[in-house]
């Protein structure tokens, strides 16, 4: 699956998120989040996405048309 930003049209061969290990529910690089049951979760965790960003593997876009910081992943 390739995923792609909706702002800046980036595109990733796997999710960035996934390239560091979260620190909510413990999976290693390269899976996706998991819920308490074990179950895949619908998205990855938040402090998952912050470790992502503080790694440089995920950036943040900065839309040209305003001063908004924001970041989109589509799959």
């Amino acid at each position: 699956m390739r995923f792609s930003c909706s702002r800046c049209g980036q595109r990733w061969p796997d999710h960035p998120v996934t390239r560091v290990p979260c620190p909510t529910c413990h999976v290693k690089e390269g899976r996706w989040c998991r819920r308490p049951s074990g179950h895949r979760a619908a998205e990855l965790h938040i402090d998952r996405e912050h470790a992502a960003l503080a790694a440089g593997v995920l950036r943040i876009c900065r839309p040209a048309s305003s001063g908004k910081a924001q970041q989109s992943l589509n799959s």
